[in-house]
């Protein structure tokens, strides 16, 4: 049977599985790790949020805890600050701000109005708060493409009675599910894809990642994505066939494989979604630089398409990442011409009987 949203949530948030790579830790896990050393958790909602024990105790902004008489805390804080302020994360974790806040919006994190200090939200309260976001939008009449922060902040704490909201939350959750397109009041268009991504990945975590057969992993997407948003992302199973899975919502979170002959997965038509199975592989958890990237996929499957290496590499190309994701031409060109280049270093292809070239490890 189909778990439901709140088990699988729930089992996702006590067993978070980012593998990390002992040689080159990826930007996104050492922040988790980073944003993990915040005593506190996960933000869960202000209503269960604890009261210090000693509410005297004040923060600096490289992580120490002084107390009210000036004196410094060292009850094993010293390595790891009990707070994450932005000082925190950039002593700790090696990347420009622009990667630094693309990583914590994506996760997501936000910054508390009072100390400025970076929390990381449990996956279960911000899946809850979006459901609230879109209930209220449809209660409302609102448009799912125009989404004032502040009017659906408004409009939460008049439903709910507002007393544990956190306005900075509310954004950084449309943030996570939306295309901002305006700055100033910030507005929000719900992004469909950005929910099932979301999802996906807490599916996999949940399962110890596990694979999946595509039939089963889309009934527990139908069961924990919102109603109004499953339409174009799992509404029809017969694009989830092994062709479609490098350009579905988990093309850079799972690749495809069968039980039956895995030469077919390279056949012209591929195989159909009734025999994909889903094996989890999350791009950001493998190393950055690309050589030994393509070592660790080669390592992981032998044999890969163009298509399916596609998502696992373009992430490493210096190009805009905005632009990337609009599907930009010249970007994409750029990106192409990259991937190409690591392939015939990296790389030996050989045409399939299907006529696609099959990518085996040129590497010792």
């Amino acid at each position: 049977p189909t778990d439901s949203c709140a088990d699988i949530l729930l089992r996702a948030s006590l067993n978070q599985t980012f593998e990390l790579q002992k040689t080159q830790p990826q930007i996104r896990t050492r922040v988790i790790e980073v944003l993990g050393w915040d005593s506190r958790g996960p933000f869960r909602g202000a209503e269960f949020e604890q009261t210090a024990d000693d509410p005297d105790a004040e923060q600096s902004d490289n992580g120490d805890i002084h107390m009210a008489d000036g004196s410094k805390d060292v009850s094993g804080r010293d390595q790891k600050p009990d707070r994450v302020s932005d000082a925190v994360l950039k002593s700790h974790v090696q990347a420009g701000d622009r990667t630094l806040h693309r990583v914590l919006a994506e996760l997501p994190a936000f910054r508390e109005p009072k100390g400025g200090n970076w929390r990381i939200l449990d996956p279960g309260y911000c899946m809850d708060l979006l459901r609230l976001v879109l209930a209220t939008q449809v209660e409302r009449e609102w448009s799912p493409d125009a989404l004032d922060a502040n009017d659906v902040f408004r409009a939460l704490q008049c439903d709910t009675g507002g007393e544990f909201l956190v306005y900075e939350v509310v954004e950084a959750v449309l943030a996570r599910f939306g295309q901002q397109v305006q700055a100033l009041p910030p507005v929000y268009a719900i992004d469909s894809a950005r929910v099932a991504k979301y999802l996906a990945e807490q599916i996999f975590a949940a399962e110890d990642m596990r694979t999946w057969p595509v039939g089963e992993f889309l009934a527990a997407l139908r069961a924990t994505m919102p109603p109004q948003l499953h339409k174009g992302i799992a509404d029809d199973s017969e694009k989830w066939n092994s062709m479609g899975i490098p350009t579905s919502v988990v093309r850079d979170l799972a690749y495809a494989t069968t039980p039956i002959d895995a030469h077919l997965l390279y056949s012209a038509d591929g195989i159909s979604y009734h025999l994909t199975y889903l094996a989890p592989l999350f791009r950001s958890t493998l190393p950055s630089e690309p050589r030994v990237r393509m070592q660790r996929l080669f390592d992981v499957k032998p044999r890969w398409s163009r298509l399916e290496l596609q998502p696992y590499l373009e992430d490493l190309v210096d190009v805009d990442r905005a632009l990337l994701d609009s599907g930009d031409s010249k970007t994409l060109e750029t990106v192409n011409k990259t991937i190409d280049t690591w392939l015939i270093k990296f790389g030996r292809g050989v045409k399939s009987p299907g006529g696609q070239t099959v990518y085996s490890s040129r590497l010792k």
